[in-house]
């Protein structure tokens, strides 16, 4: 019987606007298209490591998502302006869309691109730096695929969906390189104390050394060295 009472009729107007009136309607619009933007620029800051699929694509699911979401559970707002969200943000998409399609530099500046991080078993260290990718991370996924160390990586690219593409040296080939397993990786040394292959920790770029010395880095003037590993992958 309590479901039945109401202290309000049923109001065609309510359903649709809920508190707001046919004046909200031109700032629904407004309010949708800026958000749209202001989705789209911080999931780009927050970079292509937080994010498992294609920048656009992640901000059309976020922001339909929020628009179906309030709807349902707020009273205050009605279904006509959640209706309004989908349609200006499904023709936000279409119209983005058709200019990436069209527009290579339009298109990078939305969904960005793939990054190379490794070149010949080294870190491509000026294509990235450590605040934008971490290198747990970057040692997680290539475990993930079988990979101890990187000279068995010919190249490996971040790619704009945050995934990692990974090209490796027939076994032949397999060069000298820095050991990611963490129990190898983290023997490392500033004063290299028995000769053989050093890898850099940080760049990852590998030396044939005597022992006694203390070198710096060539390349990213770093101390810190662990000793080489030319193990063939197991596939």
């Amino acid at each position: 019987m309590i479901l039945l009472q109401s202290s309000k009729p049923f109001n065609v107007q309510t359903l649709l606007l809920g508190e707001e009136n046919w004046n909200f309607l031109p700032e629904v619009l407004l309010r949708s298209a800026i958000m749209f933007i202001v989705t789209l620029i911080a999931l780009r800051l927050i970079g292509r490591r937080g994010i498992m699929q294609g920048v656009f694509e992640l901000v059309t699911i976020v922001t339909l998502g929020s628009a179906a979401g309030d709807p349902m559970f707020y009273k205050g707002v009605g279904l006509l302006p959640a209706i309004l969200v989908f349609v200006m943000i499904v023709l936000l998409y279409k119209v983005i869309n058709y200019f990436t399609s069209r527009n290579k530099s339009l298109e990078h500046i939305i969904e960005g691109t793939c990054v190379r991080l490794i070149k010949d078993g080294c870190f491509v260290i000026e294509n990235f730096t450590p605040e934008e990718i971490s290198k747990d991370e970057i040692f997680s996924d290539l475990r993930l695929q079988g990979v101890s160390h990187l000279g068995q990586v010919e190249s490996a690219y971040i790619e704009p969906s945050g995934e990692m593409s990974v090209f490796f040296f027939p076994n032949e080939q397999v060069i000298y390189g820095l050991p990611i397993r963490p129990e190898e990786y983290e023997r490392q040394e500033e004063k290299i104390n028995r000769p053989g292959f050093w890898s850099c920790a940080f760049c990852g770029i590998t030396e044939d050394m005597a022992p006694g010395v203390t070198p710096v880095c060539k390349t990213c003037q770093t101390t810190k060295w662990v000793p080489s590993s030319n193990n063939k992958r197991i596939e």
